[in-house]
C-alpha cells in the first residue's frame, strides 16, 4: 500500500506542477502580450511625440517669418508717413495745398 500512496502522491504532484506550469505558461503569454502592446503605445507615443516637434519648429518658423513680416510693414508705414510728411513740406514750399493736388 506504501507503493500505491506514493503513486497517488506522485501523480497529484505532477498534477499540481501541471497546472503550475500551465498557469506560468499563460502569464508568461499575457506579460508577452502586455509587453507588445506596450511596445506599440511606446512606438506610437514616440512617433507623436516627433509629430509634436516637428510641429513646434514649424511653428517657431510662422511664428520668426511673422515677426520679420511685422518688422517689415512696421517699416513700410514709418516710410509711409516719411514720404507723407516730406509730401506736405514739398507742397508747403511750393505753396500748393491738398485740394490743388485733388485732381491727381
Amino acid at each position: 500500500m506504501h507503493a500505491e500512496e506514493r503513486e497517488h502522491q506522485y501523480a497529484e504532484q505532477k498534477k499540481k506542477i501541471k497546472i503550475m506550469l500551465a498557469r506560468y505558461l499563460a502569464l508568461q503569454r499575457s506579460h508577452d502580450r502586455e509587453g507588445r502592446r506596450a511596445d506599440k503605445y511606446n512606438h506610437a507615443f514616440e512617433s507623436k511625440e516627433r509629430e509634436i516637434e516637428e510641429l513646434y519648429e514649424d511653428l517657431l518658423a510662422m511664428e520668426h517669418d511673422c515677426n520679420i513680416k511685422t518688422e517689415i510693414i512696421a517699416s513700410l508705414r514709418i516710410n509711409e508717413e516719411q514720404y507723407q510728411e516730406e509730401i506736405e513740406d514739398l507742397q508747403a514750399k511750393l505753396g500748393l495745398s491738398a485740394d490743388s493736388l485733388s485732381i491727381f
